[in-house]
């Protein structure tokens, strides 16, 4: 299946430079890349314009005369796309073997999936005595065709099938010039039916920031940040304290609230016995030594900054 790959671009040759470089490298199939250069000084435009002449069959360049912002650009992009799936890619990241093969085959093995992320690593600093390439690969061995639902899918690299984007439209540009249109897509594509995944098997490096560093990534996270949340409920946050075997009908409680967004966290003692949770980034189980468990739960609940919204003991 064709992927039409959306890069906004505002200067940062190097980082753009780079990141080609490894999508001629590793991206197998039919693909284009369609840059959205945001109004980027010269050199940098310049350079856009030369890859462009020299790559006139992978590459669509599309030059804005003023910085639209990064939301806008996005939409530019996939107004400008015609393939089955877009891509959208921050051009500070590197990729990876296969990296959009991996996701679109994530995808195609669902027709639910409507969104994917890759692996990342989220804020993490790469090793310096490997490269890119050895970094990916360890964090992917044995991991292709696996897969974990999110409810929080990250923009720097997000696949998304081209039927969501027929039937949810475009990105929110009242986020424009960035953050949460990513959040607030997947929202929407959830209650149009469609889930989001991390594709565990495929992995693309960011460096996180890099597009926003001159303009403020603070006092721009918080804007959109409150633009959010008043259109969008904060996500519930549950608890569980098992105290004993976990209900029959368990599973199916925490995925009926991570369907809504929330966050579930469970509490157990070591002794108990395993529980099995949906594959959800969302879910997570916690264990803690029997003796004093009451007293080191309460601990627990009373010292944690994000506070649980509902809290249930069984």
């Amino acid at each position: 299946m064709r992927c039409d790959i959306v890069m906004p671009v505002w200067n940062k040759i190097k980082l753009t430079e780079q990141c080609l470089a490894g999508i001629f490298q590793h991206t197998r199939g039919e693909y284009s890349v369609i840059i959205i250069d945001n109004a980027s000084d010269e050199p940098a435009a310049e350079y856009m314009r030369d890859v462009s002449r020299r790559h006139p069959d992978k590459i669509k360049l599309i030059r804005n005369s003023h910085n639209a912002g990064f939301t806008k650009a996005v939409n530019q992009g996939i107004r400008a796309s015609s393939s089955g799936y877009v891509c959208i890619l921050n051009n500070d990241t590197v990729v990876s073997d296969d990296w959009l093969g991996e996701m679109i085959r994530i995808a195609e093995s669902s027709p639910e999936i409507g969104i994917v992320n890759p692996s990342s690593n989220f804020g993490a600093k790469k090793p310096r005595n490997i490269t890119y390439e050895q970094y990916a690969a360890g964090r992917t061995k044995d991991k292709r065709g696996q897969l974990v639902e999110t409810a929080g899918p990250v923009g720097f690299c997000y696949l998304i099938k081209r039927e969501v984007i027929d039937k949810i439209g475009l990105m929110d540009e009242r986020f424009n010039p960035g953050y949460f249109e990513d959040t607030e897509y997947a929202i929407r594509a959830r209650n149009a039916g469609y889930k989001s995944v991390f594709a565990k098997g495929a992995f693309v490096f960011h460096f996180e920031h890099a597009s926003f560093k001159k303009r403020g990534f603070n006092a721009l996270f918080k804007k959109s940040e409150e633009k959010f949340y008043a259109m969008h409920k904060r996500p519930e946050r549950i608890l569980y304290v098992l105290t004993r075997t976990a209900p029959e009908d368990f599973k199916a409680r925490v995925r009926e609230f991570l369907d809504k967004g929330a966050w579930v966290s469970v509490y157990l003692k070591k002794s108990s016995p395993k529980i099995e949770l949906p594959n959800h980034t969302y879910a997570r189980a916690f264990y803690f030594e029997d003796l004093f468990f009451n007293t080191k739960v309460f601990l627990k609940i009373l010292f944690k900054k994000k506070k649980f919204t509902k809290i249930f003991r069984e």
